[in-house]
């Protein structure tokens, strides 16, 4: 993919991770690290991590002079249309939204989000995610760290650059918030392009290294891992 002399770090996350990664295990010490860093502060972290609301908002897009509004649906086939129309340069996520994501759907191994311009309807970006672990080992003793991974996240490449993508990732982070309420999971965790590295550690992920072992399919090739760290809960606070 080439650079555009315009476009920042930023812009790079729009087109990032593969589909179905795995973090290995970790030893102790690093998962503590991992749990207590939250490495965001104030305000920054709570318009994180804030309950989601319906996806409904404008986004503007001055390449082509006006507003948009992103809407989001769950992957279904009366988009295909739309999907056949997506245009990337990305072909493993071109190829995974047009040949897998439906069956992964039905079997229950990824879940994925489109995202729509809900004025003609066209689709601009779509995010799959799933369950995944961290098989965290002390004292000869594997126990599991439940996290949600970001299996693959895609803007059309007409729509890039625009800030699209990280507005889908803080709609993301803020849903799984929301999962929290009744079930368990601390981390959320990516295999990034490395052209995406700098706009996740932007949106407060970390990059996954010491003391963790990775176990990488082919495509992961390159990729680097990464987190982000949910907030604790305080249960004195629940009604």
């Amino acid at each position: 993919m080439i650079k555009s002399k315009q476009s920042t770090c930023r812009d790079f996350c729009e087109m990032t991770a593969v589909p179905g990664g795995i973090i290995e295990y970790a030893d102790s010490q690093t998962v503590s690290a991992l749990l207590n860093n939250f490495a965001v502060h104030g305000d920054c972290f709570d318009q994180l991590t804030k309950p989601a609301i319906p996806l409904f908002f404008p986004i503007r897009i001055d390449g082509l002079n006006r507003s948009i509004t992103l809407t989001s649906r769950p992957l279904s086939r009366k988009y295909e249309k739309q999907i056949m129309r997506f245009k990337s340069t990305n072909t493993l996520l071109l190829q995974f939204l047009r040949s897998i994501a439906f069956s992964y759907e039905e079997t229950g191994n990824t879940c994925t989000t489109l995202f729509l311009d809900e004025s003609d309807n066209t689709l601009v970006a779509f995010c799959s995610t799933k369950c995944s672990s961290l098989k965290v080992k002390g004292n000869d003793i594997l126990s599991l760290c439940p996290c949600v991974e970001i299996a693959a996240l895609c803007v059309d490449d007409r729509y890039r650059y625009m800030g699209i993508g990280q507005t889908i990732i803080r709609h993301i982070i803020q849903q799984i918030c929301n999962i929290k309420i009744t079930v368990g999971v601390q981390l959320i965790i990516l295999f990034a392009l490395p052209e995406a590295v700098q706009f996740y550690l932007k949106l407060n992920f970390r990059k996954i290294t010491h003391g963790m072992k990775i176990f990488y399919s082919p495509m992961h090739e390159g990729c680097i891992p990464m987190y982000f760290t949910l907030p604790r809960i305080d249960i004195e606070k629940r009604r």
